[in-house]
């Protein structure tokens, strides 16, 4: 009996145990459901935090690689705009001379005289630089907005470079002349070397002169001093067509009727011209549109030759061609630029008056 008692009564207190057990599981139950909440919450917060962070991570390298092309385009358009600006003060440092001034600007640098062995005079033929010089470039130490103006300029017919090596140097300029330098060559002297650039300049030789515009060409024979004889050849030519369509590959074909027309006329011209004058030419100098040159001057189809050089450049004359302004054609054709990369005194005061 006391055996079975016992039982009883433990049995009691492990079912009272047991209801203390389930209270304390019901008070539980709604915490750990809201613990539950907040960890499903912070593991979707966590899952997004992450996929935001690889989304930040990919915007940040984008970010990065346009900040890379930006300030590369920067430096880039920076360079440009210092070419840019570096030509635009050439263009505004530069003159064209006449034949006569040139001489005399050459005179006066030929003049200057020096203590030391620090004035250099370059001369390059067409298509030719500074690095084609033997030892230039390893005894003669020029700027470097000197050695970045020579590359720049584009010359027919080359350059001359007079630069005065001193801190302080008088004379530094660069010029272009009117027909090709002759010889490559440079000098570290006392005094600068004018006597190619002066032979150049004064020589009387005898030159066709040929400027070609659809409609309006001239063909001239000159000398230093005046045209001995020319003539002016005008046809007509229509105006450009800007519309499109049928209309206009129309109209470019009756253009191009005309100038072919333009052409044969002048080529005429140029040939009998030519022929009168050649035991005295030595070069023909033509400036204007160059298929039209080259069809002028027997490039084209028509088989024509003659025995000396053709130089193009540039002759811009701004102006309608007329009897009373062919002079200026020829002066044109005679003068040189020149370009100061650094002046003093005397040297500047007379490319201004100039």
């Amino acid at each position: 009996m006391l055996r079975m008692f016992d039982k009883l009564f433990n049995r009691k207190e492990l079912e009272k145990k047991i209801e203390i057990l389930q209270a304390r599981i019901n008070e539980l139950e709604p915490e750990n459901k809201a613990l539950s909440t907040r960890l499903s919450k912070q593991e979707v917060r966590a899952k997004k935090a992450v996929s935001d962070k690889q989304e930040a991570d990919l915007a940040l390298k984008k970010a990065e690689k346009r900040i890379d092309n930006l300030e590369y385009m920067l430096e880039n358009l920076k360079e440009e705009t210092q070419k840019t600006d570096d030509l635009t003060l050439t263009s505004k440092r530069a003159v064209t001379l006449t034949n006569a001034q040139s001489c005399d600007i050459l005179s006066q640098i030929g003049s200057i005289r020096s203590r030391n062995e620090d004035l250099v005079t370059v001369y390059l033929r067409p298509n030719e630089s500074f690095t084609d010089l033997n030892e230039f470039e390893s005894t003669i130490e020029l700027e470097q907005d000197v050695k970045y103006l020579m590359q720049r300029i584009e010359s027919p017919t080359g350059m001359a470079l007079f630069y005065d090596m001193k801190r302080q140097g008088m004379v530094r300029m660069l010029m272009t002349p009117p027909f090709p330098i002759g010889e490559s060559r440079w000098k570290l002297d006392r005094v600068f070397d004018t006597t190619q650039l002066q032979e150049l300049l004064e020589q009387n030789k005898v030159f066709c002169i040929l400027l070609a515009h659809a409609g309006e060409s001239f063909i001239g024979i000159s000398n230093r001093e005046t045209f001995i004889d020319y003539k002016i050849v005008r046809s007509s030519v229509k105006e450009k067509h800007t519309k499109g369509g049928w209309s206009q590959r129309r109209f470019e074909r009756l253009r191009d009727e005309d100038i072919k027309h333009h052409a044969e006329k002048a080529r005429g011209v140029f040939e009998a011209l030519v022929d009168d004058y050649k035991d005295e030419l030595k070069m023909v100098v033509a400036s204007g549109e160059h298929n039209l040159i080259n069809e002028i001057t027997g490039g084209g189809d028509s088989g024509y030759r003659y025995p000396f050089p053709l130089l193009i450049r540039s002759i811009d004359t701004k102006a309608k061609i007329e009897k009373r302004n062919i002079d200026m054609i020829r002066a044109l054709t005679w003068s040189a630029r020149w370009y100061l990369l650094k002046m003093r005194g005397n040297f500047e005061q007379t490319m201004e008056n100039d």
